[in-house]
């Protein structure tokens, strides 16, 4: 039996979730799925790519609405501005949320934001959102990539903490005056 992309994402994610970013390295991952290294590279380009393909794992559910139903960022027939901007609050605390529960997820994330800022979920989604709250296309994006940066970087101050067995317990709170702040 040939070893599959989903294999290689499947390990990968089984050592960032258990040993944590720092211990996901090629070797360690091809060691891990019994093969040499130089094996993984028909697979994935390069740790970078990687790194992207689980990302994109770990913010795969904001592609849908917490009913399951496909979020595709339309408008829907009589939103008002007010919903639509209660739609970005919720879909930044839904990543907030999907990032903080992987150990390291904002580092990853941090990488595939790096490689492709707009395209990145939750980015287009935000996008979609402020502009169906009023925004024009460009300060709608500015402001959705505004708001995933200070996400990622509040997830990792979290995630650095909790490392440290330091309190957290207002991070939350700070974060969401942090996005009112920014939606103001």
């Amino acid at each position: 039996m040939g070893l599959d992309r989903d294999q290689v994402v499947d390990a990968a994610w089984h050592i960032l979730q258990t040993y944590g970013l720092g211990d996901l390295s090629m070797r360690r991952l091809a060691r891990e799925l019994g093969v040499q290294p130089g094996a993984l590279y028909w697979h994935v380009a390069n740790k970078q790519e990687l790194l992207a393909v689980l990302a994109q794992r770990m913010v795969a559910p904001l592609s849908t609405s917490s009913t399951g139903a496909p979020t595709t960022g339309a408008s829907p027939a009589g939103t008002s501005p007010a919903v639509a901007d209660d739609d970005a609050t919720l879909l930044i605390a839904r990543f907030r949320s999907a990032v903080l529960a992987v150990r390291d997820g904002a580092d990853v994330v941090s990488v595939a934001h790096a490689l492709n800022p707009s395209g990145m979920q939750p980015t287009p989604l935000l996008t979609a959102a402020l502009t169906r709250a009023g925004m024009d296309p460009a300060p709608a994006e500015t402001a959705a990539l505004t708001l995933v940066r200070f996400t990622l970087g509040s997830v990792t101050a979290q995630q650095t903490r909790e490392s440290m067995d330091l309190p957290t317990a207002t991070m939350a709170a700070e974060f969401e005056a942090g996005v009112r702040a920014i939606l103001a």
